[in-house]
């Protein structure tokens, strides 16, 4: 029993209470409009509850008659004008406004039909939820359902009902427009006369608005005194944008009868900003703009107008992209920031970067036409002439949008903390290099030496780092730093002559004053070697350095000018050949195996 309750109550709740057709839909809502009425006579409201329900169902039946009984209706034209030769600027402007209003009301039904929608579905879902027909909210719902689903039959009728009369209107104002007398000189005095009222109008009103922000600076509210005032103002100048919106509509109408597209699209584009300048938006007069934008549309210059549509359109783009740009995102040391003002300081900077590069390469170049100056002196003035360059682009960057140096200290320091720990190596390289080229104990043309693994000519030194190239022509860029703290061998530092030393090796048993004097000989005869020969103290010369196991250790001891990596090579294939040649032989590893047991002697023999 108890499941069979169950599945009674479920198929209940599953199936709910329909909506009442009959509230809105057949031939006899009338009679049945009539039967609720007396029932709702005859219901007595026990509590304020019921009273308030009570009285909201009879008001929703009314308004049901009413709506089953009435039929949307429209005011008619005024054809009168039809039949006139010409026709007065302000009895064409009242059937515009006709349209307009027309076309107003025909965008506000079409926007209140989704609502309406919206509202059914919520009043159906209501409706079937409810599972006991006795329930005293179901009737009220199913009136709200009902005049919600004939108000949206009768909004559709009413907008079919505008659309046509909005075509014929259109029709007729295309029609008439070329018997109006216009008067565009006394619409442009009249124009200028109230844009020099709305500047008046507007002073006024940022006078006003500033008196009410210093007032509440001090209390919670503002004066009545002050609030009539302000008020006052603005509801004056909204009259006067109005004022000034009729008058350039009757402007663009005149440009219209003329064919004057462009002038129409202006007058357009200027209804539009004073549609802006309105406290609360004006829906009318919105109307009115797109009545005169789809009579010019409409006109027989379709290709004219769509043209300067577009022109209008890329300049309103154009300018609104200008005003976004310009309008500040940030504010730095009271100065407005904006995306203009970063662009301004990015192109300062690029001019700035580009004549400090271009001085740089210019004054590089001086040490081939002046040989009197050294290159690193050409160099350290051009780095710091550049430097200079940049550094005067970045004041005058930050200058051109209101920003100070001085007034950036604190936040350079702020800034200077964390951004020393990430930058303190490029930092430490800059101010090495620095030393560097003061110092000249390093300069371009020299070799060096670092850490006797590397080796090469200075070709350039920078603020940063300083740029090696080897022998195997491959350019290494070493930090300054690593120049300023370890050790490096400056090759060439002030002399560009040097030694070099060249070991070999000859067996145990050669005649050594022998293999010196050969070794000499063969070195001073071979000139096709760029050494030193007949300096005094300078002369290639042969040492004994060292007696190893199976040989016995010599060196050649020779000077060069310059630094000359094929002269080791070349001197050691002259002593293999010239060793070879008299027929010292090369020392080879030599051990000795003395065996003291007897046995083993006797088992190898």
């Amino acid at each position: 029993m108890k499941h069979f309750i169950a599945m009674i109550v479920w198929m209940t709740v599953i199936w709910g209470v329909p909506i009442d057709t009959k509230l809105y839909e057949g031939e006899n809502t009338l009679a049945y409009y009539e039967q609720l009425s007396q029932k709702l006579a005859n219901e007595i409201a026990v509590d304020d509850e019921g009273k308030e329900r009570l009285q909201s169902e009879k008001t929703l039946l009314q308004q049901l008659r009413s709506l089953v009984t009435k039929e949307p209706s429209i005011q008619p034209f005024n054809t009168a004008l039809i039949e006139q030769e010409q026709i007065k600027d302000t009895e064409y402007m009242k059937l515009f406004d006709l349209i307009a209003s027309a076309l107003d009301q025909k965008s506000k039904l079409e926007a209140n039909r989704m609502f309406i929608q919206e509202k059914l579905a919520y009043l159906k879902k209501h409706v079937e939820e409810i599972a006991d027909p006795q329930n005293e909210n179901l009737q009220l719902y199913q009136l709200q359902f009902a005049y919600y689903k004939l108000k949206q039959h009768s909004d559709g009728i009413s907008i079919q009902n505008y659309e046509q009369y909005i075509t014929e209107g259109q029709k007729i104002l295309s029609m008439l427009i070329g018997r109006v007398r216009f008067d565009v000189k006394a619409y442009e005095v009249a124009i200028e006369k109230y844009q020099n009222m709305l500047e008046q109008l507007n002073k006024k009103l940022i006078a006003a608005k500033l008196s009410q922000e210093r007032e509440l600076l001090s209390q919670e509210t503002i004066s009545a005194k002050l609030a009539k005032r302000l008020d006052s103002v603005q509801h004056e100048h909204d009259e006067m944008v109005r004022m000034t919106i009729e008058k350039r509509l009757l402007a663009g109408l005149y440009h219209f009868q003329q064919k004057n597209i462009q002038a129409v699209l202006s007058q357009d584009k200027e209804i539009r900003n004073l549609l802006k300048q309105l406290s609360i938006e004006d829906a009318l007069y919105t109307a009115k703009l797109t009545e005169l934008e789809i009579l010019t549309k409409g006109s027989g210059d379709t290709i004219n107008y769509n043209v300067w549509k577009i022109k209008e359109n890329l300049l309103t783009t154009y300018e609104n992209l200008a005003t976004y740009i310009r309008k500040p995102f940030v504010v730095l040391d009271e100065s407005p920031i904006s995306f203009l003002s970063i662009l301004k300081v990015l192109g300062i900077l690029f001019v700035g970067f580009f004549v400090a590069k271009i001085y740089f390469i210019l004054f590089t170049k001086l040490h081939k036409k002046r040989k009197d100056m050294k290159a690193v002196s050409i160099k350290i003035v051009a780095n710091i002439g550049s430097t200079l360059i940049l550094f005067v682009a970045f004041v005058v960057a930050l200058s051109s949008i209101g920003l100070s140096i001085a007034n950036l200290a604190v936040l350079a320091g702020a800034l200077s903390i964390g951004a020393g720990f990430a930058l303190r190596s490029i930092v430490s390289s800059m101010i090495s290099g620095m030393v560097l080229l003061g110092e000249n104990y390093i300069k371009i043309g020299d070799y060096i030496r670092i850490d006797d693994k590397l080796t090469g000519k200075v070709i350039d030194i920078g603020f940063r780092a300083t740029v090696l190239r080897t022998i195997d022509n491959i350019d290494i860029i070493v930090p300054n730093s690593d120049l300023i703290d370890g050790q490096v061998i400056n090759l060439t530092f002030e002399d560009r002559i040097r030694r070099i030393y060249v070991p070999f090796k000859v067996p145990y048993g050669s005649d050594v004053k022998k293999v010196r004097t050969l070794v000499v000989e063969a070195v001073m005869a071979a000139t096709e070697i760029k050494l030193l020969r007949d300096v005094r103290g300078k002369k290639p010369t042969v040492w004994m350095a060292d007696m190893g196991e199976s040989y016995i250790g010599l060196e050649l001891l020779v000077w060069v000018e310059g630094i000359r990596p094929s002269t080791k090579s070349n001197l050691l294939v002259l002593i293999y050949e010239t060793l070879s040649a008299n027929g010292i032989a090369m020392p080879y590893p030599q051990l000795d195996l003395h065996i003291k047991d007897k046995r083993v002697l006797n088992a190898l023999r």
